[in-house]
């Protein structure tokens, strides 16, 4: 298989995306989610028309949640009601004001660390709630729920609401059907309102399947948020979309979310989520077949030259959760791989007290800079003993 058309590492620097420049030119940056692989065609070409006919005004989101139901239904077998879709500009956008508008001030929200930084501001900082943290556990081979504990948050009377990653950032645990179950059955028993993060769905990777939290959600108010940004590298155009699991839901979102927030999808990200949507399978799946290349590749780079790091590979994205806690440093991994190695990660304690000693790379870029930020780690590591 060969690889897709990337850039050379001096011409991706040329890219003005904040993963390009943040970090000087002497670090490889690796950290925020972002792939280096050229655009898809179809949107491409739909941003390029736009762009040749000045069409750049204000959005016009009307086909976005049908557009949606045809990618769903095709790829999940998983039916939504277009009329029960509200486009917003990104997703922690419509899940801080989901939350706002089925929550009261004082109530508190539960999330599974280690997991997304954002998740925590966002429910104390957007939404003004409290966060109640049920970390994930180890199996010995894969992240899971915590059922026993989740349950004893979910009958908290404060907790009105959960907020699920799913897949799982940073771990890449795609939950099976019956973890998926039992969060709907505890919810539906507590009543408590689920907000699904489901941005990286689309990357679930071949051989897994994605479980759709609303198509095992039954009665109990829930809502996916979820977007064509991470899968098809458009995260700048801004365009999510809320997915309300029942008419009643939905019109109680559109009353009580601000008509700013409402319109806040840009015009180029609804034309591109679009096309995502109906033209961009063949490129997903093309994609998503160098991943798998990219993470084998990233395993046998690993053993071979840091093989104190532990990674399990993740069942769907791009990003890789390395355990580093047998490398004994004495700093965050993170700040010690970018001072001394100059290569970019993301810090583990970032994503909640089960971070300390790991990292998150993203491996979605080219064999070439992929070795140069292992061979610069594993040097760093070296040179230190």
């Amino acid at each position: 298989m060969t690889d897709f058309p990337i850039d050379s590492l001096a011409q991706l620097r040329l890219r003005k995306s904040a993963k390009w420049q943040v970090f000087g030119t002497d670090v490889i940056p690796a950290w925020v989610a972002e792939m280096d692989f050229t655009l898809a065609e179809p949107i491409a070409a739909v941003l390029h028309d736009a762009i040749q006919r000045s069409d750049t005004g204000y959005a016009w989101t009307g086909e976005v949640g049908e557009a949606l139901g045809v990618f769903s239904a095709t790829r999940w077998n998983w039916i939504i009601d277009s009329q029960c879709v509200i486009p917003v500009g990104d997703v922690l956008t419509g899940v801080g004001h989901a939350l706002i508008a089925k929550t009261k001030p004082g109530d508190s929200v539960v999330i599974n660390s280690p997991v997304y930084p954002p998740f925590f501001t966002t429910i104390t900082n957007v939404a003004h709630r409290n966060v109640v943290d049920v970390p994930l556990a180890w199996d010995g081979s894969r992240y899971t729920l915590d059922q026993e504990k989740m349950e004893e948050a979910f009958s908290r009377n404060d907790v009105t609401a959960f907020l699920m990653c799913t897949p799982h950032n940073p771990t890449g645990r795609v939950f099976d059907r019956s973890e998926m179950q039992f969060i709907a059955e505890l919810a539906n028993k507590h009543q408590v309102f689920v907000v699904a993060d489901e941005i990286h769905a689309p990357i679930t990777h071949l051989g897994n399947e994605f479980i759709p939290y609303l198509s095992v959600a039954g009665e109990g108010p829930a809502v996916s948020v979820i977007s064509a940004s991470k899968a098809w590298n458009i995260a700048g155009l801004k365009c999510a979309q809320v997915v309300s699991n029942s008419a009643q839901l939905y019109g109680t979102l559109i009353e009580r979310i601000p008509l700013e927030v409402q319109h806040s999808a840009g015009h180029l990200g609804a034309l591109a989520a679009v096309a995502a949507y109906t033209q961009g399978a063949p490129w997903l799946d093309t994609m998503l077949a160098h991943l798998e290349t990219k993470s084998a590749l990233l395993g046998t780079l690993l053993r071979g030259q840091l093989p104190d790091v532990t990674f399990t590979p993740p069942q769907a994205s791009f990003l890789a959760w390395l355990d580093c806690r047998s490398l004994n440093l004495e700093i965050d991994p993170a700040e010690h791989f970018l001072t001394q190695a100059h290569v970019a990660l993301n810090s583990g304690p970032s994503f909640g007290p089960g971070g300390a000693g790991f990292v998150r790379l993203n491996f979605a870029t080219s064999p070439q800079i992929l070795g140069e930020i292992v061979a610069r780690m594993a040097s760093s590591i070296s040179e230190k003993t």
